[in-house]
C-alpha cells in the first residue's frame, strides 16, 4: 500500500490555495507518521516541499526528521508532474535535474522510481532520459485504454529499457472508502510473484490519509494477515517483482484527452518560447563569459517547469490560473531576455568601429552550424527626412564588402516619415558567433518605398525561383500549387482553415478525433476586406502583394467564417524551397475547432512527428496525434513537413494533413456522467476567444528536419549596434559537422561547460564537435543522447545530471 496525496498546485484553483492545501496536507501526514507505528507516507514534487519550507519551516524540519526515520518517503524526485508529451527532451531533464538537486540538498535522498500519476500520456523519449538520469522504474496511470499488464519493460528509441507499472485503480481512494478499494485490489489476478501495488489517500485536492481510513487499514490488516498487506513505497515493490517474464513495449504510451494537444494556444506558445529563450540564453552566457545571477536564472527555469504542470500546459485550468501562468511565462522570458542582451553586447567586443555613413548590423547565430538564411533588422536613421519626394533605401554589405541581396520592408511601426527602417537580407552566418554586416544609406527620388511587381495571371500570383514553384489563387486566397524539384507536393486549395464542431470540454475526454466538419474560412470580398482593415473607401483586391524584392515575396489574404476572421500572410523566399505561413486569427465562435488543412499529393502516406529526443510514427484515420516542433507525411521519396512555433496537435486523414490551430471550449468544463458540461443560463469563460497568432513553415525538404525546426524556433538575433572597437574580437567557438546532431544544451557548469548532444536520426552516425581549437569525433547510436563536461580543453562524457 502506497499512501500519497495527489495535489495539483493549480487547476480549479490558483497557486495561493495550492500552497495552503500543501501545507495542510503535509502537516496532517506528518502527524499520522508520528502517531501510527509502521505507517509510511509518500510524496513527490519538489515545488510543494519548497512551499512548505518557505511558509512553515517548523513543519519542514519535522518532515526532514521523518524522512531520516524512514516514515516519510520522497517519491518521484521531479520538480512536479509535468505534461509528458509536449515538453522538449531538455525540459524533462530540467524537471529531473531541479527536483533531484533539491531533494539531495534538503533530504540527502534521491528516488529511483519516477512518478507521473496524472499526466495525459507519456512520450517514449522519457525512457532514455530516465535511464540516463539514474532511474530504474516508472509509475503512471493514463491512458486508461492502454492494453498491457500492469508491469512491463518500456523500451526507448535508443534501446534503453526501464521497468514500468500502470496503476489500475488510480492514485487515490476517497475518504472512508479504503476498505472497498482493498477488496477490489484483491479481486485482481496477480502474476507469479504474487504481489501488487495499490495507491491510496484522499486526493484530487490534497488530503492524503485520514484517521478514519488509517484505522480501517489497521483493522483490515489484523483481520486478514494471510493477505500480506504492508505500508510501503515504490522502490520496494519493484525490487520484489519477477522481471524475467515481463512483456516489452516499444512505443509512446498515448492517447488520451486529445483536445489537450490544442487547448489554450497562448500557454503552449509561451511554453515553447520560454524553452527556446532559456536554451539560447544559456548558450550566449557560456560563450560570452558575461556575468549573471545564477539564482535569478534558476527562477526563470522554475517558471518554465511550473507552467509545464499537467493541468497548465494541456490547457485544462480555470481562466485565472491561465492568466497567472501567462504572467509567469513572461517573467521567465524577461529574465532570459535580459541576460541574452547582456551576453550579446559582450560577444560584440572587438568588432571594428563603423565607417562614416555606415550602419553596422551584428547578427548572432545561436546554432552550431553555418546557415544561409534571410535576416531582418530594424534601426533608426540619424535624422528624420521630411522631404515627401524622397525615401532612404538601405543596402547591405558583408564583412568582405560584397553587396548582399536585400530589400526594404514596412517597419513594425506605422509612421509616415522617412526615419525608421527595416531591411531584410540574405546572408551566410558563422556558427554560434557574432556576424558583422554594414548598411549603406541611399536617398532615392521617389515618394515612398517601392514594392517590386510580382508575376501574375488573371487567376494567380505566380512564383518561380528555379527550385520552387508556387501559385496563390486570387479567387480563393489559397495555395494552388507547391512544387519542389519538379514534384508537386500539394493539390489546389491547400492551406485552408477548416471548421469542426466541438463542445465545452477542454480535455476532449470522450473522443479521439474532431472530424465533424461544418464549414471553412472563405476569402472575404474586396469590399469586406477593405472594411475589415478599416478603409471601406479603398478598392484594392483582397489577395494582394505586400512586400516583394530581391529576398522574398509576401502575399496577404483575409478570410472569414461566421463571426471569426483570419489574416493569412504567405512568405516565399527567392532562394529557398519552403513557404512560411503566418496567421492572425480573430476567434469569436464558441465550441469550434479550427484546423489548417493541406491537400497533399501523397496517396497513402505515413504520418510522423517529433517527440522528446525521437521521431515517432503517428496514428492516422483522422485521429488526433501529438508532436512537437514538426510533423509530416511521407510516402516513398515524396514528403511534406510542417514546422511550427508552439502547435502540438494534428491529424492525417487519407492524403489530408491537418494542423490543429485552436479550440473554443469552456475553461475546465469536466465531463461527469451524463450531466451537462456547462450550465446554459450564463456566459462562461471561453478558451481562445480573441486574437491569436500562428507561424508555420511548409517544406518538402525533410532531410535534417530537426535541425530545420531548431533554426525556425530559435531565430538569429540581429541588432544595429555601433561597437567601440575595443578588446579582442571573438571567433567562432563551437561547430558541429553533422546536421543530424542537435546541440540540446550548452551552458555553464560547476567545473566548466555542460554540453548535451542528440542524434536525431534513426541510424548510427558520427560527428565532429569543434570547441575552441579542439575537435572531437563522437559516435552516436540511433536517437542517442550524450552529455559531456568540457574543461581545460578536455571533453568527458557524464551522466545527464
Amino acid at each position: 500500500m502506497i499512501c500519497n496525496a495527489h495535489l495539483d498546485p493549480v487547476w480549479l484553483w490558483q497557486k495561493p490555495e495550492g500552497i495552503a492545501e500543501a501545507i495542510s496536507t503535509f502537516r496532517v501526514a506528518a502527524d499520522f507518521c508520528e502517531e501510527f507505528d509502521g505507517f509510511v507516507f509518500n510524496h513527490n514534487e519538489a515545488v510543494l516541499y519548497e512551499w512548505v519550507e518557505e511558509n512553515e519551516p517548523e513543519l519542514f524540519e519535522r518532515i526532514q526528521r521523518l524522512v531520516k526515520e524512514g516514515k516519510w518517503r520522497i517519491m518521484g524526485g521531479w520538480y512536479l508532474q509535468p505534461d509528458c508529451v509536449m515538453p522538449c527532451g531538455e525540459s524533462f531533464i530540467r524537471q529531473i535535474e531541479t527536483g533531484i538537486k533539491y531533494f539531495t540538498e534538503k533530504f540527502g535522498v534521491r528516488p529511483l522510481t519516477a512518478i507521473n500519476f496524472d499526466p495525459f500520456g507519456h512520450t517514449r523519449g522519457l525512457v532514455q532520459i530516465m535511464k540516463k538520469c539514474g532511474y530504474q522504474s516508472y509509475v503512471f496511470m493514463r491512458p486508461s485504454g492502454f492494453d498491457c499488464e500492469h508491469d512491463f519493460i518500456w523500451k526507448g528509441f535508443d534501446g534503453s529499457e526501464i521497468l514500468a507499472h500502470k496503476m489500475n485503480q488510480g492514485y487515490n481512494s476517497g475518504k472512508g472508502k479504503i476498505a472497498a478499494k482493498l477488496e477490489r485490489a484483491f479481486e485482481r489476478e496477480y502474476g507469479d510473484d504474487g504481489i501488487n501495488m495499490m495507491f491510496w489517500g484522499i486526493g484530487n485536492h490534497g488530503g492524503g490519509p485520514s484517521r478514519e481510513d488509517l484505522l480501517t487499514v489497521a483493522d483490515y490488516m489484523k483481520a486478514n494477515p494471510e493477505k500480506g498487506i504492508t505500508h510501503s513505497w515504490c522502490e520496494k515493490y519493484f525490487d520484489r517483482i519477477d522481471k524475467s517474464k515481463l512483456e516489452t513495449v516499444e512505443e509512446s504510451i498515448n492517447y488520451t484527452m486529445v483536445g489537450c494537444y490544442t487547448t489554450m494556444v497562448r500557454i503552449k506558445q509561451a511554453h515553447r518560447r520560454l524553452e527556446n529563450d532559456l536554451a539560447v540564453c544559456e548558450k550566449m552566457l557560456a560563450l560570452s563569459g558575461a556575468s549573471y545571477d545564477k539564482q535569478e536564472l534558476e527562477k526563470a527555469i522554475k517558471a518554465l517547469l511550473f507552467c509545464e504542470f499537467h493541468d497548465i500546459l494541456p490547457g485544462t485550468s480555470i481562466k485565472a490560473a491561465e492568466d497567472d501562468c501567462l504572467r509567469l511565462f513572461a517573467y521567465g522570458s524577461e529574465i532570459a531576455e535580459k541576460y541574452k542582451t547582456k551576453a550579446f553586447f559582450k560577444l560584440c567586443e572587438g568588432q571594428p568601429k563603423a565607417k562614416e555613413g555606415e550602419i553596422p548590423v551584428l547578427v548572432f547565430n545561436p546554432h552550431p552550424y553555418r546557415i544561409i538564411q534571410d535576416v531582418e533588422v530594424e534601426f533608426q536613421l540619424q535624422d528624420q527626412n521630411w522631404n515627401e519626394n524622397e525615401v532612404t533605401v538601405v543596402k547591405v554589405r558583408d564583412s568582405k564588402g560584397d553587396y548582399l541581396p536585400s530589400q526594404n520592408e514596412k517597419e513594425a511601426c506605422t509612421f509616415s516619415l522617412d526615419w525608421r527602417k527595416r531591411v531584410c537580407f540574405r546572408a551566410e552566418l558563422e556558427p554560434m558567433s557574432i556576424n558583422r554586416f554594414d548598411c549603406e544609406l541611399h536617398v532615392e527620388n521617389y515618394p515612398k518605398r517601392k514594392i517590386e511587381p510580382c508575376t501574375e495571371t488573371d487567376e494567380h500570383f505566380t512564383f518561380d525561383n528555379g527550385k520552387m514553384q508556387v501559385l496563390i489563387s486570387k479567387k480563393t486566397g489559397l495555395i494552388d500549387k507547391y512544387c519542389v524539384d519538379g514534384v508537386d507536393r500539394l493539390n489546389p486549395e491547400s492551406a485552408k482553415i477548416t471548421v469542426y464542431r466541438d463542445n465545452e470540454d477542454p480535455w476532449g475526454m470522450r473522443t479521439d478525433n474532431f472530424s465533424d466538419r461544418i464549414g471553412e474560412f472563405t476569402l472575404l470580398s474586396a469590399e469586406k476586406a477593405n472594411a475589415f482593415n478599416g478603409y471601406p473607401e479603398e478598392t484594392l483586391d483582397n489577395v494582394r502583394v505586400i512586400e516583394n524584392g530581391e529576398v522574398r515575396l509576401k502575399i496577404q489574404a483575409i478570410f472569414g467564417y461566421a463571426d471569426s476572421f483570419a489574416v493569412v500572410t504567405y512568405t516565399l523566399p527567392k532562394n529557398g524551397n519552403h513557404v512560411d505561413v503566418k496567421i492572425r486569427m480573430l476567434s469569436n465562435n464558441s465550441s469550434r475547432f479550427y484546423k489548417l488543412s493541406f491537400d497533399t499529393t501523397l496517396n497513402n502516406p505515413e504520418f510522423f512527428g517529433q517527440t522528446a529526443f525521437g521521431t515517432e510514427r503517428l496514428r492516422t484515420e483522422g485521429k488526433e496525434a501529438v508532436y512537437q516542433k514538426w510533423c509530416g507525411v511521407f510516402e516513398n521519396e515524396n514528403s511534406l513537413a510542417v514546422i511550427n512555433k508552439g502547435t502540438y496537435g494534428g491529424s492525417v486523414d487519407g492524403n489530408m494533413l491537418n494542423i490543429s490551430l485552436l479550440r473554443t471550449p469552456v475553461n475546465s468544463a469536466h465531463p461527469i456522467a451524463d450531466r451537462p458540461l456547462a450550465d446554459s443560463d450564463r456566459s462562461h469563460d471561453r478558451i481562445d476567444i480573441g486574437e491569436r497568432d500562428f507561424e508555420f513553415r511548409i517544406t518538402a525538404d525533410t532531410s535534417c528536419i530537426d535541425m530545420q525546426a531548431e533554426t525556425f524556433n530559435q531565430p538569429v538575433i540581429a541588432l544595429s549596434f555601433f561597437p567601440s572597437g575595443a578588446k579582442e574580437k571573438r571567433e567562432t567557438a563551437v561547430e558541429i559537422s553533422n546536421p543530424d546532431v542537435i546541440l540540446s544544451r550548452f551552458c555553464n557548469d560547476t567545473d566548466g561547460l555542460k554540453i548535451r548532444l542528440y542524434n536525431s536520426a534513426d541510424k548510427q552516425t558520427e560527428s565532429n564537435f569543434r570547441i575552441e581549437n579542439n575537435v572531437f569525433s563522437i559516435q552516436f547510436g540511433e536517437f542517442e543522447i550524450k552529455t559531456f563536461s568540457y574543461s581545460n580543453g578536455k571533453l568527458s562524457e557524464t551522466d545527464m545530471i
